[in-house]
């Protein structure tokens, strides 16, 4: 059940990569408030650390990993430290670091990592804590077979579904109120698969450009080679090995499709949602009606819809910098571009037949992409979140003409959040609507997103 992970970097000394994820770490654990994305951290880290490629792979494989399982390993390294309570957070991370390297990932020798990580601490801590780091870490070395048993023991039963709410957030290292919350909604078999996903690797996916003459022909190709169909137009790199002959080659042809707009990276699940909008468009005779996107974000959605034929009039989107990534995908796709606004779905004053509003959400469906989101969560955060969506709603409901159709979509895993935000929606300010469904659509492979989709229908 462990699953060890091959190491980036063939060279022990890779202190900077170390180093790095240490910082990284620091800062996350320290300011969970901070809404940084987690790669731009990580870029940023890369940049300041001068770190070449395959120690900046071995610095971002530190930092999710240690994210994924930070309880875990807290587990197996509490019967090591007589009070580890008194230990600084800068100190327990850089164990968390080593017990990670030495129990989930292999390709260097335990001794390599003992070495550099209590080099590290003695340059920063001083001896008395580097001879600390020295004796926890070669410990876990000692006992790595019985402490991965352990943790096999705990893997195994979330995935078969029998741990309780403490059990899963031990295992997940989701926050105790999170496993709570889904083991009271979804019940504790679901909530265990949900949290189990949270600790798979998601595989990259692209979605093909079927506007362009070649785009059908591009999805037979990569599924020939092995790749996951996604869809009527996406591929996926899901389960094929890592290090396989000829991986470098087809990443660099992917990247150089990628840059002449003949495919896009997308997430499974977001092409599964736009496909599924697209056919609901054309089916209920609506393939002419202008959409509003109203919260468009980077616009991969946008351009997906837009590859699709539906004729999206309006994007906006309150940050600049995330239209600006909407106009580079444009041009490079060459698709036609809708109106582009920068301002807040609610400062839209327009009216539309169709309104997509795929709106901010806690991420709990994106855990396993978004490791981060485990330490930045709090039911605080979320009921703040769930009083945006009500008004974003209630002001795009306003905006839809008579007879259209609104599309609501997140990327939580939260009945308050979904399927009960839509209830009191349409128990309150819509109700001159009803509800046509509403589905969650689960995570194609291990690792993707959930998302939950409502379409509403306004009276004629």
């Amino acid at each position: 059940m462990v699953e060890k992970v091959k190491k980036t970097s063939q060279n022990p000394s890779v202190s900077g990569a170390r180093k790095g994820a240490l910082e990284v770490l620091s800062q996350l654990f320290r300011h969970p408030e901070d809404t940084t994305p987690l790669p731009v951290m990580l870029s940023r880290q890369v940049q300041i650390s001068a770190l070449e490629a395959r120690d900046a792979a071995l610095c971002s494989e530190l930092v999710y990993g240690v994210l994924r399982k930070h309880a875990l390993l807290d587990a197996a390294l509490a019967g090591l430290l007589k009070k580890p309570e008194a230990l600084s957070a800068q100190v327990r991370m850089l164990l968390r670091l080593g017990a990670y390297e030495i129990l989930f990932m292999n390709g260097i020798p335990a001794r390599a990592t003992v070495n550099e990580l209590v080099n590290l601490a003695r340059r920063r801590f001083g001896q008395g804590l580097g001879g600390l780091v020295n004796g926890v870490l070669r410990s876990v070395d000692r006992q790595a077979e019985a402490l991965r048993a352990e943790a096999d023991k705990t893997l195994f039963a979330l995935a078969d579904g029998t741990l309780d709410a403490e059990g899963m957030a031990k295992a997940a290292s989701l926050p105790l109120w999170l496993a709570k919350m889904w083991v009271a909604q979804y019940g504790a078999r679901e909530a265990c698969r949900m949290a189990a996903n949270t600790l798979e690797h998601p595989a990259p996916c692209w979605r093909a450009n079927l506007k362009r003459a070649w785009g059908e022909m591009l999805v037979h190709h990569w599924v020939e080679r092995g790749y996951a169909p996604v869809g009527q137009g996406g591929f996926s790199s899901q389960g094929l090995e890592k290090g396989r002959a000829g991986e470098e080659g087809e990443a660099r042809l992917l990247s150089s499709f990628e840059q002449r707009g003949d495919v896009t990276r997308q997430g499974a699940t977001s092409q599964l949602v736009a496909e599924y909008l697209a056919a609901w468009v054309e089916d209920a005779g609506l393939a002419e009606a202008p959409l509003w996107d109203a919260c468009c974000g980077r616009g991969g959605k946008t351009t997906a819809l837009l590859e699709k034929g539906v004729r999206v009039e309006l994007a906006s989107e309150p940050a600049a910098f995330r239209l600006e990534e909407l106009k580079a995908s444009l041009l490079c796709l060459r698709l036609p571009w809708p109106q582009l606004r920068c301002a807040s779905a609610q400062a839209v004053e327009d009216s539309f037949p169709l309104i997509l509003l795929d709106v901010p959400c806690s991420g709990t469906g994106t855990l396993a992409r978004n490791a981060e989101l485990r330490l930045r969560l709090s039911p605080e955060r979320l009921a703040d979140i769930s009083r945006v969506q009500a008004d974003i709603l209630a002001h795009a409901w306003s905006r839809l003409q008579n007879g259209g159709a609104l599309f609501y979509v997140t990327c939580a895993l939260n009945r308050e959040e979904n399927e009960d935000r839509i209830e009191a929606f349409l128990r309150k300010e819509g109700k001159d609507g009803r509800l046509v469904e509403e589905r969650c659509f689960a995570p194609l492979f291990p690792g993707q997103d959930a998302l939950f989709l409502a379409i509403l229908r306004k009276e004629a």
